[in-house]
């Protein structure tokens, strides 16, 4: 009788322990799912090194790009703006910061950059870096020329709201303003930015 009820004991001690384990995976995928998520992205590179923005806290939902959708007579344009800087600073006080403008899209396609930065409603890009002595240079798609081209090359549906996600490529070639014999070459330029307007750098749902 004692054997038993022994074993009786044993098998609701088994069924008891399995019960926490499975408890304590449920919990565990619980908690894997609340994890934030990053649904933007974005890269590229400066004269062949790796060039990607700063964080302002340590996880990968805090990284200091956005880009933006605004209209102008109804029609649609899109910046972006990024900044690299170990303290995470960000604005014209970074380290090194990107801008781009594109004016008028209207759909997927390739763009050439040919309007200044110095008029508000052009199609333009800049890449500003600030040396530790307090010098500056600053870079600039060459007017008039197709020294530099982004490509949309998907729009996103986002729920609850009309602003389109969008996904593309940059690349070309940027002049110092100050000097035109001197040049930079940004190449495989990425992004993918699946929320737009987004000015507090939170990259993730």
């Amino acid at each position: 009788m004692r054997t038993v009820y022994k074993r009786i004991y044993t098998q609701l001690l088994f069924l008891s322990f399995a019960a926490l384990l499975s408890s304590c995976a449920k919990d565990q995928t619980s908690i894997e799912k609340k994890k934030p998520t990053p649904v933007n992205s974005f890269s590229m590179e400066v004269n062949g090194q790796e060039w990607q923005p700063g964080k302002k806290r340590e996880d990968e939902c805090s990284r200091t790009y956005n880009g933006a959708w605004s209209k102008l007579n109804l029609k649609p344009y899109f910046n972006i703006s990024a900044y690299r800087d170990q303290n995470g600073k960000t604005g014209a006080d970074s380290e090194s910061l990107l801008e781009i403008q594109v004016m008028n899209v209207e759909g997927l396609g390739e763009y050439k950059l040919m309007g200044s930065y110095l008029k508000s409603f052009e199609s333009y890009v800049y890449f500003i870096a600030n040396q530790p002595d307090g010098s500056r240079s600053m870079y600039s798609n060459k007017h008039d020329s197709s020294s530099f081209t982004i490509r949309f090359e998907q729009f996103m549906e986002r729920p609850n709201t009309e602003l389109q996600g969008v996904k593309g490529v940059f690349f070309g070639t940027l002049y110092n303003v100050k000097n035109p014999l001197d040049s930079i070459v940004i190449s495989k330029g990425a992004f993918t930015m699946q929320k737009t307007n987004w000015y507090n750098f939170n990259q993730c749902e």
